[in-house]
């Protein structure tokens, strides 16, 4: 199973067990790490898999560090509208919501991946 199938059964773990949603989600989080420390080690990124982090640390809460990753994405020419959305989450997450607004707007123009996802959002919470 790679990676980000891998991610995906955890995340689908945590959605059925609240109880455990942590420790799911930090399951997911780690598979996605451990297989983008072994692309570095080959010189091979993969904003797939950057994309697909960045949906997790959005879910935990953890926005700063999902700017980090989504913008890398970006800067290594991701195309996928979840990449754009995803940051927009983590965006809006940290109040800034012009900024959020703007990657919104970009994601709508693109076509998603079928690998990644996005990011949980209530944009009535917000």
């Amino acid at each position: 199973m790679d990676a980000i199938a891998a991610s995906k059964a955890h995340i689908k773990l945590a959605e059925g067990d609240a109880g455990q949603w942590d420790a799911h989600m930090a399951a997911a989080e780690a598979v996605l790490r451990s297989a983008l420390q072994a692309a570095r080690q080959t010189d091979r990124q993969d904003t797939a898999l950057l994309t697909s982090l960045g949906a997790v640390l959005c879910d935990q809460g953890k926005y700063r560090k999902a700017v980090n990753v989504l913008e890398t994405a970006l800067k290594l020419g991701s195309t996928d509208s979840h990449t754009h959305y995803n940051l927009g989450v983590a965006l809006a997450g940290l109040a800034k919501p012009r900024k959020a607004m703007a990657q919104f707007g970009k994601a709508q123009d693109l076509a998603p991946s079928s690998l990644t996802w996005t990011a949980y959002f209530d944009p009535q919470a917000q």
